[in-house]
């Protein structure tokens, strides 16, 4: 094997590693999965070590030792970019898939499809409605929450464009879910419609909050990746400590007025 064949092969293993970390997978599948498809092809043992934000990558084929650190940038959870990649690196380690291939495949996978605004604003609604349903919300507040879910998400996806502190980014997802909110039982109270903040709120929050960050976290630790499964932990709870203060912010200055 040659060098150019092995960099490839350690950038395509490490170029799908990258992707799954970016839109949020768990670091021990992250790990797995990039050391699978590196000794599919390189026949000797790797070794492979990621945190949220990095990954080091060391193999030793033919005699020389390679190392490399990369830097990552998560930017969200994405399960259908997760699938996809894992999917990939599956049949690169299973058959006898070219490089070329393999690259050519790898950049369709840097660039997935994305919903409609319309598929976003209806399915974020019903994600949102559904939860004051689970808590036993009226039908009024089911669609006042899924209207609050709708815009927030609409809202949520063009401030996510913004390179932003994702702090500051949820505070501001926290304050906008709970005003527009206000904003829609104030109007609804005009034309004689009742409806409890406390019970629609739920749905636009339900729809910010880091469920799914959390239990990657506790699986990372269960896992035994401290490290990582600390920092998500960690990241999650900040994200929830920043909704409840742009929560917090509409609920002290407006809602004396519902």
């Amino acid at each position: 094997m040659n060098d150019i064949e092995l960099k490839r092969i350690i950038n395509i293993a490490v170029e799908a590693g990258k992707i799954m970390l970016t839109n949020g997978a768990e670091t021990y599948r992250v790990e797995e999965t990039v050391k699978r498809m590196a000794e599919s092809r390189l026949n000797t043992d790797v070794n492979v070590f990621v945190i949220p934000t990095g990954m080091i990558f060391s193999a030793e084929p033919d005699g020389v030792l390679v190392t490399k650190l990369y830097r990552v940038n998560p930017s969200g959870i994405d399960l259908e970019s997760i699938d996809r990649a894992n999917e990939f690196a599956r049949n690169f380690s299973s058959t006898d898939m070219s490089l070329d291939d393999a690259e050519a495949i790898l950049s369709e996978l840097a660039s997935p499809p994305n919903f409609s605004r319309l598929t976003r604003f209806f399915f974020s609604g019903m994600a949102g409605g559904f939860f004051v349903l689970l808590f036993g919300g009226t039908l009024t507040e089911f669609i006042l929450s899924y209207i609050a879910s709708s815009l927030t998400i609409l809202i949520w996806d063009n401030l996510t464009s913004v390179n932003m502190n994702f702090f500051i980014k949820n505070i501001i997802g926290g304050f906008l879910a709970s005003l527009i909110c206000f904003l829609g039982i104030s109007i609804g109270k005009i034309v004689g419609i009742e409806a409890s903040f406390n019970m629609v709120i739920i749905g636009p929050l339900m729809t910010l909050v880091p469920g799914v960050s959390l239990t990657n976290g506790i699986r990372d630790l269960i896992s035994g990746e401290l490290l990582a499964g600390s920092a998500k932990i960690m990241e999650a709870l900040f994200i929830a400590i920043a909704l409840a203060f742009g929560v917090g912010m509409v609920l002290q200055f407006v809602l004396a007025w519902i």
